[in-house]
């Protein structure tokens, strides 16, 4: 498998220090601003940049143009949300409940999730994509208000859990899909794959589903086997993504 090179960039050299204060936070080495990388011989097409612009920070790959910025948009992504399986499989959780998104990712699902409840922790392992978590909801609440309510911890999810003192009413597990079928991934998921290790997402069920107080929510390509074999309480399916509960008796 192809390992791809990650790098913090500045958008301009005016915002040089900013960059190099996140690049830092997260050890990433900081390639200098995108006009310098321009000039240089160096051929970035296969890296990845993780760059620091005046109003976000977005990750895209190589230097060309046409290499569009992916980052959390919450205000676009709240546009297109319907209101899906994953809203019918947290029913009956209390308005002032907790959920724990155990692999946050992006953050597409944690969108819905803060509509939800009133607390809503995000676990991110990866220091970069946690930082690009923060950058989407510090830019987002203003225009979403509810997301006021969800908090990133950037942690490893199965030491976080087996941590809790309290148990949060759900836990939201998405483990990366594998592909499945000849469709490319969105250019979100592909690059979250590229980037970043797989962790042992059956162990994080088994620990969850000692730390839920109610109900775990396993995110599933409909194709995909049961998470580590457990069959779930109930499964609702849609054109694409399964969701398999599991209740706490």
């Amino acid at each position: 498998m192809k390992k791809f090179k990650l790098l913090v960039a500045s958008n301009n050299e005016d915002l040089n220090q900013k960059a190099i204060k996140l690049s830092k936070k997260i050890k990433l080495p900081f390639a200098g601003s995108l006009e310098d990388l321009k000039k240089s011989h160096e051929d970035h097409e296969d890296d990845f940049l993780l760059v620091v612009s005046e109003d976000l920070i977005y990750l895209k790959k190589g230097l060309a143009g046409t290499s569009k910025p992916i980052y959390c948009n919450f205000c676009k992504w709240s546009k297109e949300n319907k209101r899906n399986n994953l809203v019918r499989t947290m029913r009956g959780l209390p308005q002032k409940g907790v959920i724990i998104d155990a692999t946050a990712g992006l953050g597409r699902d944690a969108l819905i999730l803060s509509s939800l409840v009133e607390r809503v922790i995000l676990i991110e392992r990866v220091p970069w994509v946690s930082a690009l978590l923060e950058d989407g909801l510090k830019n987002s609440i203003e225009h979403l208000p509810y997301l006021s309510n969800t908090r990133v911890i950037c942690s490893d999810s199965k030491k976080f859990l087996l941590n809790l003192k309290i148990k949060p009413d759900a836990i939201y597990l998405d483990p990366m899909f594998e592909n499945t079928g000849k469709s490319k991934a969105k250019r979100e998921v592909q690059a979250l794959r590229d980037l970043t290790i797989q962790s042992n997402e059956k162990e994080l069920l088994e620990v969850a589903l000692k730390k839920a107080k109610d109900r775990v929510v396993v995110k599933r390509h409909k194709k995909v086997k049961n998470l580590a074999g457990i069959k779930p309480t109930f499964s609702l399916t849609g054109r694409v993504v399964r969701y398999d509960v599991y209740s706490i008796s």
